[in-house]
């Protein structure tokens, strides 16, 4: 394991509690979770740490989730709207965002979990997900590039995240149940700290 299930759900509360607080789209929350975790872990863990785009198939609790678009030719891709983001760290896949993969989408009823899995552990092909906690993935490089380009113009991302980067503590150090945040307008708010609790691993 690369970081322990501690820290992982403090990453994943640290963020979910800022993307609450800013009203963040859930349909751009992977972009989120997977850009200020990778941040956070390069600051905290000193691990390269990559967002990546794309293709996403998972197998979780034998609920076959896919983040992807159905093309003309009958293939599916990762490359239109519905498109996914993880991190790959050290030879590791992290998804952030696992535990709030039930808040997503309408009707999807899992049990919130970490998802921190060996890249070599990715299942061959989107059709060889046979048991819970088999995952697939492919990255789709250029579209991630131009979504992430125009993402970032938005100043509050990079302010985000180096909130968050701020607010983590790695276990067991104490971390703030909440902070107070400014907006550009100069009001301030308080954010809870807030997410699901774990129920294990996939």
């Amino acid at each position: 394991m690369l970081i322990t299930q501690s820290d992982y759900h403090r990453i994943y509360r640290v963020i979910n509690s800022l993307l609450i607080n800013e009203n963040a789209n859930p349909a751009t929350a992977s972009m989120y979770f997977s850009t200020f975790g990778a941040f956070i872990l390069e600051h905290h863990f000193k691990v390269k740490a990559k967002p990546k785009g794309g293709l996403a198939a998972y197998n979780l609790d034998g609920k076959h989730i896919l983040f992807a678009d159905q093309r003309e030719d009958g293939h599916v891709s990762g490359a239109g709207e519905n498109f996914h983001c993880w991190i790959e760290a050290d030879d590791w896949a992290i998804d952030f965002m696992a535990p709030a993969f039930s808040e997503s989408a309408p009707g999807l009823l899992i049990p919130s979990k970490m998802f921190q899995r060996p890249l070599s552990a990715m299942a061959a092909s989107i059709n060889d997900l046979a048991q819970s906690g088999d995952f697939f993935y492919h990255p789709e490089p250029d579209a991630t590039s131009r979504r992430f380009a125009d993402w970032r113009k938005h100043p509050m991302i990079g302010d985000l995240a180096i909130v968050a980067t701020n607010w983590f503590r790695k276990s067991p150090k104490k971390i703030q149940a909440s902070i107070t945040v400014q907006d550009r307008g100069g009001k301030t708010n308080l954010v809870p700290l807030i997410g699901n609790s774990l129920a294990g691993a996939w």
